[in-house]
């Protein structure tokens, strides 16, 4: 069965990135449909966030902003998106008070009020808001290919996996919000559905790539058996001792100085604790943090929320000794070449959120995720409806175009047997962790390479007996072609700049100080150029 829908505008993904596009889009009075793997406005990078903006308030200037933002990102940042990130920052966050997000101001900056996740307190506002619009939206569908005729966006198909059936959207622009690709990674905070989607169907439907070598992980989460890898900030990553199994103080022994850790080193103390697990100062693949000196002077309160805190004392006995921590795979810096209103080149097609790159070059400052996605949201819908508006939409079915997707969801059902998608995910979240991880090189690049290949060849041989097994298999899919493209880049860049670090090419260079750019050609192959 093939549904078909039409649509001025299609908004694919639910974070705070897509629902404001999504917003921006339907007030100039645009048709809108928003499509998501997950239920609206949940499962997604935003939904699992701190809920914290960086923007210019209180002490900090538009100006402290940018070039704070520019330093951390090792001066290959796009100036142009940074500026209006800086500029518009302020003004974008506390305009979400319009749509009822609890949007509080304090002496650290811009937050969003406490829900089971304060992630969830920004975005089932925004959803219950576009519910009261009547913007329709689809939930449980993976998008799996952008449909183009003549250059220029016309649609997009997809699976429903809730309802076993093939979905096509006829449109005249497409919005990509789809978040990052932190789930490649075997250790991540990223929902498990974060598998690279958009940096797939961007690079298929000719758009450029910026920036994919560069992955961050958040430094310290929690790598005890049995507790949720939940992240370490605040007082317990800034006063507690973080330190290798002889009780060194690993930020003194490598000279991290920038604070809050968290926030803008979080490129260097990674590594650092990275190079002491390998050679031998870890402790069963972790480090310690001792935080006793702080649980004695502050209150509980004031060191972590109250969950968090639970796990610390009960579980952990943080109050007694060091408990272990690792760094995580958290936030993808590259993706999307866009303009100044998340146009990325290609007809019909805009951009916004952490499917785009640019905004932090090498590495992001700490809290402007969802500063971008809110800013460059709202960009991305107003341009998109613009140019929805002077266009018509198709009004065939393309079979010609849908039938290879088509063929692909239901080989995948018809094979009575083959390859497990879930075990070749797991398989290669272990390869990007080992060996495109924090610390790289040209064997580990070239091995994680080779793996590619052999996965690839063994995704064609997929059996998916049901909806949930095809979602796997399609997300196995692109996800591959995202960890190519980060893998190929990470080979090119050979240095060491802000998140990407490979021990033999070990300092920054002059002659890559510079993005590298990608790019599909006209026979199908990665081409990567400075």
């Amino acid at each position: 069965m093939v549904s078909v829908l039409d649509t001025d505008i299609l908004v694919i993904g639910s974070g705070a990135a897509g629902l404001r596009a999504a917003i921006e889009a339907y007030e100039t009075g645009c048709e809108i449909i928003i499509i998501s793997k997950a239920p609206m406005g949940m499962n997604n990078s935003t939904f699992v966030s701190g809920g914290g903006f960086r923007a210019a308030i209180n002490d900090l200037t538009p100006e402290e902003h940018f070039f704070d933002s520019m330093k951390v990102g090792k001066n290959i940042n796009d100036p142009k998106l940074l500026k209006i990130l800086s500029n518009e920052g302020e003004k974008c966050c506390i305009e979400l008070k319009k749509y009822g997000v609890d949007i509080r101001i304090n002496k650290e900056g811009i937050s969003v009020g406490k829900a089971p996740t304060p992630g969830w307190a920004l975005t089932e506002p925004m959803v219950k808001y576009i519910k009261n619009l009547g913007i329709e939206f689809y939930e449980n569908i993976i998008i799996t290919k952008l449909l183009k005729k003549g250059g220029r966006i016309i649609g997009a198909v997809g699976f429903d996996f809730h309802n076993n059936n093939s979905i096509t959207i006829r449109t005249k622009t497409i919005i990509l919000a789809t978040g990052g690709a932190g789930a490649l990674y075997k250790r991540t905070d990223c929902p498990l559905h974060t598998t690279g989607d958009g940096y797939s169907l961007g690079y298929h439907a000719g758009a450029k790539l910026r920036d994919m070598e560069f992955v961050q992980f958040f430094p310290i989460a929690l790598a005890e058996a049995g507790v949720p890898p939940s992240l370490i900030g605040g007082t317990i990553a800034e006063e507690g001792k973080i330190m290798n199994a002889l009780g060194e103080d690993i930020p003194k022994k490598y000279r991290i100085t920038s604070r809050p850790y968290v926030l803008k080193s979080r490129d260097l103390l990674s590594r650092a604790m990275m190079i002491e697990i390998n050679q031998g100062g870890g402790v069963d693949g972790s480090v310690l943090i001792d935080a006793r000196e702080v649980f004695e002077k502050k209150s509980q309160k004031e060191i972590a929320s109250e969950g968090l805190m639970k796990t610390l004392v009960e579980k952990l006995k943080a109050l007694e000794k060091p408990f272990k921590v690792a760094p995580i795979s958290h936030f993808c810096m590259g993706g999307l070449v866009i303009d100044e209103n998340g146009y990325t080149g290609v007809p019909g097609l805009y951009a916004a959120g952490e499917v785009v790159g640019g905004v932090h070059g090498a590495n992001r400052h700490g809290g402007n995720a969802l500063t971008e996605a809110i800013v460059f949201g709202k960009r991305a819908g107003a341009a998109a409806a613009k140019n929805a508006k002077k266009n018509k939409r198709s009004k065939t079915l393309f079979e010609d175009l849908v039938e290879e997707e088509n063929e692909k969801y239901n080989l995948l059902q018809k094979r009575e047997s083959g390859f497990d998608a879930f075990i070749l995910m797991n398989r290669l979240r272990e390869t990007m962790w080992a060996q495109v991880g924090i610390i790289r090189d040209s064997i580990s690049l070239s091995d994680a390479f080779e793996e590619i290949i052999d996965l690839r060849n063994m995704a064609y041989r997929i059996s998916a007996a049901d909806g949930q097994m095809v979602l796997s298999a399609l997300e196995l899919l692109m996800g591959l072609d995202t960890a190519e493209i980060i893998i190929r880049s990470a080979m090119e860049r050979k240095e060491s700049r802000g998140a990407h670090y490979r021990k033999d090419y070990p300092n920054e260079t002059s002659s890559y100080n510079k993005p590298l750019y990608i790019s599909k050609t006209s026979t199908g192959s990665i081409k990567i150029e400075k």
